[in-house]
């Protein structure tokens, strides 16, 4: 006999993965040229070995589009949207707030300050993700560093330590735009609001590579997660072992914000409204919460940026606020009280 919880999620999981099939088709389509889905199919079947010559093949101008420029950024969109909702809900339930988000550990601002400093500098494009990604991650261990307080990690301790460098290395974003020229300072604004724009493959296969690691690594102890909720102390006394599963996903999450930051910038609010959506939506069972914000988060930053698109290059993470703000406090206003902490 099924049970009525599993049969809900199974279901949820199937209905939500055909919107992330549909939304990726429909995305392919629109943008400064339209693309008929039907040629859409032509071009991307014609490319599969064995069955690509039973389809018409197509290598004019759409095809160009569809393969060198709306694909891989759609692709990262999607890994972007998966990667920073895995990690949003991974920190919610570490820090047991659902205000918590992928960037609560400086790993935004550090990302953001890196590429200022590259981007002042006059480094080559091609080494900001490079120089982005090392200082988000420095900027993780040292707040790491900071909030482990008698060999375990103080999540009070590491909060505050997380806004202490949010503050500061945003300060110092701040100081480099203020002494910057005209061109640079477009440039670090464009980094701060996030753009999928000028996406190659090689970010898809590393960002693709690092979310699977990444999102395994958070799944692996969605349970242990779930038992930490009832508190440390009784989690504890179950056989969890509390710092190891903090650690793994404090290290796992922010790794994946991490990757996302460097190759397109500072993109918010995905991290933190999808996972407490889905959270009103399926509950609090990580098993459940994690997959399905995955699915939820990837639809969502490829419809944001698909406007992006049509608006003629409006920066995704302005989208993103604008559209999920409103959808967040809707959800809030509906659900009072029903968040499931």
């Amino acid at each position: 006999m099924s049970h009525p919880l599993k049969d809900h999620f199974k279901k949820s999981l199937m209905v939500f993965g055909l919107l992330t099939l549909i939304t990726s088709v429909v995305s392919l389509s629109v943008g400064s040229v339209n693309i008929p889905i039907k040629n859409i199919f032509e071009i991307l079947l014609s490319r599969i070995p064995l069955i690509g010559g039973y389809f018409q093949a197509h290598t004019g101008a759409q095809s160009k589009i569809i393969l060198q420029l709306r694909l891989p950024r759609i692709i990262l969109g999607l890994i972007a949207g998966i990667s920073l909702s895995v990690s949003g809900s991974s920190m919610q339930g570490v820090f047991k707030n659902p205000m918590a988000s992928p960037f609560i550990l400086g790993v935004s601002a550090g990302g953001a300050f890196g590429a200022a400093v590259g981007i002042y500098f006059g480094m080559l494009w091609i080494f900001l993700p490079m120089i982005a990604f090392i200082f988000a991650m420095t900027t993780m261990f040292t707040v790491f560093f900071l909030g482990r307080v008698n060999g375990r990690t103080d999540i009070s301790t590491l909060l505050l330590a997380g806004l202490a460098m949010n503050f500061l290395l945003t300060s110092l974003t701040s100081l480099i735009l203020f002494y910057s020229d005209p061109a640079e300072r477009m440039s670090i604004v464009a980094w701060t609001w996030g753009s999928l724009s000028g996406t190659i493959w090689n970010e898809v296969w590393i960002s693709l590579l690092v979310m699977f690691v990444g999102s395994a690594l958070v799944y692996a102890y969605a349970r242990d997660l779930n038992v930490i909720q009832t508190g440390e102390t009784s989690a504890k006394q179950l056989g969890i072992e509390v710092e190891k599963t903090k650690m793994i996903q404090l290290i796992s999450a922010s790794l994946l914000a991490a990757v996302v930051i460097s190759f397109t910038g500072v993109i918010g609010f995905v991290g933190l409204i999808i996972p407490h959506a889905s959270r009103l939506l399926v509950g609090p069972d990580h098993r459940r919460l994690i997959p399905i914000s995955a699915l939820l988060g990837g639809t969502f930053l490829m419809i944001c940026d698909a406007f992006s698109r049509v608006s003629g290059g409006l920066w995704v993470g302005v989208i993103t606020g604008l559209f999920g703000a409103p959808f967040f406090i809707y959800l809030l206003l509906k659900n009072r009280g029903e968040t499931g902490w």
